[in-house]
């Protein structure tokens, strides 16, 4: 099923919530461009639900439930147990409690750090993203990393210019260490418990080329599985008990940037890429391989490139690349879990 809503604004974020407020939820955050100059932008909290049709066919329907105001682009956003965390091209980061009984907006502010990321100079610049687990990591254009505790006024761990490139994205890869990728195509892994700024683990997508990495996801039970997408289209899978290159390289989208990349937390079997040029791919590599591991079984994507044959695409957004009105118009972001699945222009 398939359901779209225009809102207005540019989307730049989306990211799905759980199912306590009675219905599938997820939530988006806005961006600005020459046609909106207004300096605020909304978080929306949105209800996905199904109807019957007057055919008494299922249809879905989504509704938006509550918003609030952003002030700057929302660059990142991510939620965890009823607590949503948004960055902001300002360089600051905002917290809300997600709160089906509130009566005024179900997304409640919670605590914000303001001016996170500078530059040496001291210019404001952005927080390119944030993902929360006990604490929130957040990284910047400043080539910073920061680690906030949800209950202090400060960050409990910054690692000030730990790179001296924009940082795109940044996950959780361990209770103590996050994966951050670069714009020169790295793959760099911190230990927030060591004092100094130097990387514990560094990858390069390859050495003839150096194009960014966008953006990155780990395997949702071997966490030492991460999986990127460069500017070039290229996806690339990375072990992270293994040092350098990447494990596997698949390309894609035409060569297009890949905005987004998520694995599906219940079929890790399937990863799924958005690109800036409208298009989303599932990518299915079946089931996982008899062989080495703890569990019996080997990831397809270690053994991607033997059996790439084997790797079946799909493309799931022509209505957005067909000949019309909605031709050209780039996928920014997506998220995907159990039945349910967004993707934002």
């Amino acid at each position: 099923m398939f359901e779209s809503k225009f809102i207005g604004r540019n989307v730049s974020k989306v990211k799905i919530c759980d199912q306590s407020f009675g219905a599938e939820s997820f939530l988006s955050g806005t961006h600005t461009s020459q046609t909106f100059v207004s300096a605020d932008n909304e978080i929306i909290l949105w209800s996905v639900g199904v109807e019957q049709s007057e055919e008494d066919v299922e249809e879905p329907t989504m509704s938006k439930s509550s918003s609030i105001s952003h002030v700057g682009d929302v660059m990142g956003l991510d939620y965890k147990g009823g607590i949503a965390a948004a960055a902001s091209s300002n360089g600051s980061v905002s917290m809300y409690k997600l709160d089906k009984m509130s009566s005024s907006t179900g997304l409640e502010p919670l605590h914000s750090w303001s001016a996170l990321h500078s530059f040496k100079s001291g210019r404001k610049c952005p927080c390119t993203d944030l993902c929360i687990e006990d604490n929130i990591a957040t990284c910047g254009e400043d080539g910073s990393i920061h680690i906030l505790d949800m209950t202090r006024p400060t960050p409990v761990r910054s690692l000030v210019s730990c790179d001296s490139c924009t940082l795109n994205s940044i996950i959780w890869v361990s209770p103590q260490s996050v994966a951050v990728v670069n714009t020169s195509g790295q793959l760099k892994v911190f230990d927030i418990r060591q004092s100094g700024t130097q990387p514990i683990q560094k990858f390069i997508l390859s050495s003839a080329d150096f194009s960014s990495l966008n953006c990155l996801d780990k395997h949702p039970s071997q966490h030492h599985l991460v999986a990127t997408g460069s500017y070039n289209g290229v996806l690339g899978i990375y072990d992270l008990r293994q040092d350098g290159v990447p494990v596997t390289i698949l390309e894609g989208h035409s060569g297009n940037s890949i905005s987004d990349i998520k694995f599906h937390c219940r079929s890790p079997d399937m990863l799924f890429t958005s690109a800036y040029d409208g298009t989303v791919w599932q990518w299915n590599g079946g089931k996982p391989h008899q062989g080495a591991g703890d569990s019996g079984e080997q990831s397809v994507w270690f053994l991607a490139d033997a059996v790439k044959h084997r790797i079946e695409v799909s493309e799931l957004t022509s209505l957005y690349t067909q000949a019309g009105s909605m031709s050209g118009y780039p996928v920014n972001c997506l998220d995907v879990c159990n039945n349910m699945s967004t993707g934002r222009m």
